[in-house]
């Protein structure tokens, strides 16, 4: 009976990091990008400027902007608006992991200064890592990565202009 929940808990598992890895890899991307721009560059910098006080109210800004445009989405989903709900929803995912991802990149070394950051966020890698150690030990897991990784890199390719 364990195995029989476990398997497909562990494949749903795998299944939503290789999702998220592979979004916060490409909006981390995007985002850096945006960051050459010379007005995003400057805001980028006095964030990376601020003290621990003002990078975490930066730092959860985005979060308390996009939560109710997820409410938002799902609201109109349960009113039988499906496509656009979850257009919402899906637009608000992307544009909050994109603004998490760059954020915390600027304001980590502050946040870290801030001691119950930095020991919640030291247990969250510790659990992460075990997980992913445990994901990596199953020749399944490293196929569908290597397919996930070819794809990408195919579509990259016929995208590529001449």
């Amino acid at each position: 009976m364990k195995r029989f929940i476990l398997v497909p808990l562990t494949w749903l598992v795998a299944m939503f990091f290789l999702i998220e890895e592979f979004i916060w890899d490409q909006t981390e991307r995007l985002m850096a990008r945006l960051g050459t721009l010379s007005l995003i560059h400057a805001i980028e910098r006095h964030i990376a400027a601020l003290p621990p006080r003002w990078a975490m109210f930066v730092f959860l800004l985005p979060s308390l902007i996009l939560i109710p445009a997820k409410f938002i989405g799902l609201h109109a989903i349960a009113s039988g608006h499906w496509l656009l709900g979850t257009a919402i929803f899906v637009v608000a995912k992307l544009l909050g992991m994109a603004l998490f991802s760059r954020i915390f990149n600027l304001t980590r070394p502050a946040l870290m200064q801030v001691r119950w950051f930095a020991g919640l966020y030291n247990k969250v890698m510790f659990h992460l890592n075990l997980i992913h150690s445990y994901l990596d030990q199953w020749p399944a897991y490293q196929l569908v990565k290597q397919t996930i990784k070819s794809l990408i890199s195919r579509i990259k390719t016929i995208m590529r202009p001449v």
